[in-house]
């Protein structure tokens, strides 16, 4: 079976106002098996968006090993439409040109937006994200599973952390500035996104946008920047160039900076890609800083990772981890 190389990344939930002895994986089954929703999908199927694209936690580790230390599973999303365009060429054919053709696949028919994979053993989480699913849609799910189930309270909601580290092992406690790249706008990129207000992106988009690719006018949208501010600036751009940008991020005391803790950095910047990310403090770690992540070939069905590899894989990557004492997770 073909096998593809994939990023197994490291999350941990963050229980600051949860009952002391929170398990996040303890909390999941017991809802799965007291809820009657362990045997049967649609009950698990969730309007995240309210927009008729549904996650759905699809498969899941043999029921028979939850009482072990680690449980797994697929998250998919799914998105309305039966017309789907399409190549139905052979890539392989010489031709001049690819013809895209527009399938009709049945009104019934969802379409796969894209899958994610976990496992989690007590409050630490290994996944595999895919491109459209990616660990803020697991957040955002578990959230209003848990919700749903009446587990936690409306405006609880479920955070899991990621862990960055300094590349060359000098790795700072807390910092006084973060400095994060943007995704630079090219002169033909437009500069408003599609739903944007007039005061800037909504929580819920500024919170997805560095999931898709968050550029330099996303970013001065969210510090406020009007639409027609943005537009006058777009077009200060020639036509074969670009706009980049920069941002500093830190905390102001009176007249002196706050440090920010590491602690702080895990949750505010989980989403955000490590080489685009420097940190300052006594001292500076900047392009080579890393979350914590491995590599793993994970074997396929088609284009799609098989769901069973992929757990078995993010399983061996949290047990390494915890052998290394990367993470302090007991599997006994």
């Amino acid at each position: 079976m073909p096998v593809k190389n994939t990023t197994i990344q490291y999350r941990q939930m963050k229980t600051d106002g949860f009952p002391p002895g929170t398990d996040l994986k303890a909390m999941l089954v017991d809802i799965l098996r007291r809820r009657g929703w362990d045997t049967n999908a649609k009950h698990r199927i969730l309007d995240i968006d309210q927009d008729q694209s549904f996650v759905i936690l699809n498969k899941l580790s043999d029921p028979v090993s939850w009482n072990l230390p680690v449980f797994s599973g697929q998250l998919i999303q799914l998105q309305e439409g039966s017309d789907v365009h399409a190549v139905t060429q052979s890539l392989d054919e010489d031709t001049s040109e690819f013809v895209l053709q527009n399938l009709n696949v049945g009104a019934r028919t969802r379409v796969l937006k894209g899958a994610l994979y976990f496992a989690i053993a007590g409050n630490h989480v290994g996944i595999i994200e895919g491109q459209q699913v990616r660990g803020r849609t697991l957040e955002r799910y578990l959230t209003a599973l848990f919700q749903k189930a009446e587990e936690i309270e409306p405006g609880q909601a479920i955070i899991l952390n990621g862990k960055f580290m300094a590349g060359d092992g000098k790795e700072l406690d807390e910092s006084s500035e973060v400095t994060v790249a943007a995704t630079p706008n090219r002169s033909d990129e437009a500069p408003i996104r599609p739903g944007a207000s007039e005061g800037g992106l909504s929580s819920r988009e500024a919170g997805a946008a560095r999931d898709e690719g968050a550029t330099v006018f996303d970013v001065l949208r969210v510090l406020g920047w009007s639409n027609e501010a943005i537009t006058s600036l777009k077009g200060e751009v020639p036509d074969d160039g670009w706009i980049e940008g920069y941002f500093k991020v830190f905390i102001k005391e009176k007249r002196r900076r706050k440090a920010i803790s590491r602690a702080t950095i895990n949750e505010a910047l989980r989403n955000i890609d490590p080489a685009d990310l420097g940190l300052r403090g006594n001292g500076s770690e900047k392009g080579g800083i890393v979350k914590l992540s491995v590599q793993r070939p994970v074997e396929t069905l088609r284009s799609l990772l098989d769901p069973s590899s992929a757990m078995e894989q993010i399983v061996n990557a949290l047990r390494e981890w915890a052998a290394s004492g990367k993470i302090d997770c007991r599997f006994d």
